[in-house]
């Protein structure tokens, strides 16, 4: 019972933090940006969203559902999951292709730069690897491991964001770059954590 309360205490504190970022960093961007400046990062915000909302095709929750199915095997959450990967894969392609033969488009259409929409691209791209690793924890009960990593991504970001705001004299750019930045450094260590706390490469390839 006790390690029941504190792993969902580690969640708790997880989600807590998660929605506390953004009211952290308000008083921050609304005194350093215009009003304008502001909608533009709430939109790009708005964007990585979308993007990532149809990026991951519920490959979350197929594998959630897979992994709880108690007549499946090893093996088979195996070639599930690699299926998942496939999947995951297949659709940052064609959505990077469909994005890239329409960046103008879309560019006038929500009035971001073109660099915006890309950079959005490689966010949603990056944190759907993140969340499907996140999963795996989630999935193991894996809490400590999944609370520290979605806390350091939030608090990384949230802090880069305001080392950004001070260092650079286009600050509309700040929020940009942090979780460009934050997302792909957390990118490229997701995988490697899984493998080495849960043996991630096991749970997905043969």
């Amino acid at each position: 019972m006790t390690s029941f309360f504190k792993k969902s205490s580690a969640y708790l504190i997880s989600n807590i933090l998660n929605g506390l970022s953004l009211l952290f960093l308000l008083p921050f961007l609304t005194r350093a940006l215009s009003a304008q400046e502001y909608s533009q990062i709430i939109l790009f915000q708005t964007l990585i969203f979308g993007l990532l909302s149809f990026i991951h095709l519920n490959v979350f929750q197929a594998s959630n559902i897979k992994f709880f199915d108690k007549n499946s095997t090893g093996k088979d959450i195996q070639h599930y999951n690699t299926g998942c990967i496939i999947l995951l894969i297949i659709s940052i392609i064609l959505f990077l292709l469909i994005l890239l033969n329409n960046l103008s488009f879309l560019s006038n259409l929500l009035s971001l730069p073109e660099s915006w929409v890309i950079y959005a691209m490689v966010i949603a791209i990056s944190q759907t690897v993140i969340q499907f690793c996140l999963w795996q924890w989630q999935m193991r009960k894996k809490a400590y491991q999944y609370s520290i990593f979605n806390s350091c991504y939030i608090l990384f970001s949230s802090f880069f964001t305001l080392i950004l705001l001070y260092l650079l004299h286009d600050k509309i750019e700040a929020r940009v770059y942090a979780l460009l930045v934050v997302s792909a450094i957390f990118f490229c260590f997701q995988p490697l954590l899984s493998s080495k706390t849960t043996g991630y490469s096991s749970l997905v390839f043969h």
